[in-house]
Order: C-alpha cells, then sequence, then structure tokens
C-alpha cells in the first residue's frame, strides 16, 4: 500500500508550558480533535478544528504549530511557515531544533530555487539552516543557490559541509565538482565527479540530466546578470 504524504510528518502536542498564556478549555478541545483528525488523514478537517481553536484563542502557539503542519500536507508552504513564524512569535522555544518547520523552509527554498528566484531561496534556506543546522540537503540546496548566483566559493563551504553531514550524497560531490571547475581546478573537479559517480554508478543518466540542468540554470542567470548590466551602462 502506498503511503501517504501526511504520514511522513510528525505532529507535536505540548500541552504544559504552552505559552504565556493558559488556554482555554474549548481551545484545547478544538486542538485534540484537530490531531485526531490528521492521524486519520482528514486533513482539511484538522485545519477547520485548528481555525476553531484560533477563535478561541488566539494566541495559543500549538494550535499554529499543528496547522502549519496540516497545511504543509496539503502543499500550502506559504500558509504552513506564516503558521510556524506564529508559533515562534508566540513561543520562541519551538524554534530550537525543529525540523518539521525547517523542512518547510527547504521545501520552499528549493521551489524558488528552481524558479530562479535566488534571493528568496536563500532566505528560506538559511532560516532552513538556523532552526536545523545538522540537515545535510539544506546546505547542498544552499550550494546550489550560490552556485548559480555566482558564488562558487562558498557553494563550496556549503557542499564541503553537507558532506560532512552525509557523505553518501552523490549530488554533493557532482556539485562541488562543478564549483571547482567554475574555478578552474579541474583536478578537484575531476576527482570529485568521479566519486560521486563511484557512490552509485546506478544513478549515472540522473547525474548526467541533473547536472545538465544545472549548467542550463548557471547559463540563464548570467544571461539575465548580463541584461542588467548592459540596462546599468
Amino acid at each position: 500500500m502506498k503511503r501517504s504524504f501526511w504520514l511522513t510528518i510528525p505532529f507535536v502536542l505540548i500541552l504544559s508550558g504552552a505559552g504565556p498564556a493558559q488556554q482555554s478549555k474549548s481551545a484545547k478541545k478544538h486542538l485534540k480533535h484537530g490531531l485526531e483528525l490528521f492521524s486519520k488523514a482528514d486533513v482539511d478537517g484538522a485545519i477547520k478544528e485548528y481555525n476553531y481553536a484560533l477563535e478561541a484563542d488566539s494566541r495559543f502557539a500549538e494550535v499554529y504549530l499543528n496547522r502549519g503542519k496540516a497545511l504543509r500536507a496539503r502543499g500550502d508552504l506559504d500558509g504552513a511557515i506564516a503558521d510556524y513564524e506564529t508559533a515562534i512569535e508566540i513561543d520562541p522555544r519551538l524554534a530550537v531544533n525543529n525540523r518539521d518547520i525547517a523542512q518547510a523552509y527547504v521545501n520552499r527554498g528549493y521551489i524558488r530555487l528552481n524558479r530562479l528566484d535566488l534571493d528568496a531561496a536563500l532566505a528560506d534556506l538559511d532560516r532552513a539552516i538556523k532552526l536545523d543546522p545538522a540537515d545535510p540537503e539544506a546546505y547542498l540546496k544552499r550550494g546550489r543557490a550560490l552556485l548559480i548566483q555566482g558564488n562558487a566559493e562558498f557553494a563550496i563551504v556549503n557542499f564541503d559541509r553537507c558532506i560532512e553531514l552525509n557523505p553518501r550524497n552523490p549530488l554533493a560531490f557532482v556539485e562541488r565538482a562543478v564549483a571547482h571547475q567554475t574555478q578552474g581546478r579541474d583536478a578537484e573537479a575531476q576527482k570529485d565527479l568521479e566519486h560521486g559517480l563511484k557512490l552509485n554508478n546506478d544513478l549515472r543518466l540522473m547525474i548526467d540530466l541533473h547536472l545538465m540542468d544545472l549548467q542550463l540554470q548557471i547559463r540563464e542567470v548570467r544571461r539575465r546578470q548580463a541584461e542588467t548590466q548592459k540596462k546599468i551602462g
């Protein structure tokens, strides 16, 4: 049986010390019901219950946190992040090593990266790393954004960190190879490329397509940068 995406998202409920104010019984009741519905894959029903809870208590941090998770499961990353930020503003403790919140920023950052909205992508990935500094995917994606942007040296720093956290990720070596190549370090580039393929040669076609896509993105950004400079000049 195919496992639904929502099942991969843990939900957290902290009833003691949940915020600066005592939550109402009505808000707690709706939160509990929302969690039950979410556990049964009724995401829309859970969101309705969270909405009712916030009508009863608009400063209930855990409701924003769990509604954010439900919105993320529904694919509404902007809505999820807005709720996460509100939860953190109410109770900053929720931001400490919160991987679920960090992953929302990674996901939205990657979408923005693929749209070549690099500044927005980097802002999301910076936030993700601040929330979860041990996530190798965040460093990989930030390294790619920096490489496409033209900052190869700092991209390499991020690829290095990704490899430290997950030395079995072939894409980290492949993208670091491209970064070395842009800096004229062909020997280092060849070494990284060979090592990346050695880690998983079955992915060679996928890696080749990935490299092609990366090169196209770099060229497109360089074209846009040249056009901007031409207009300024």
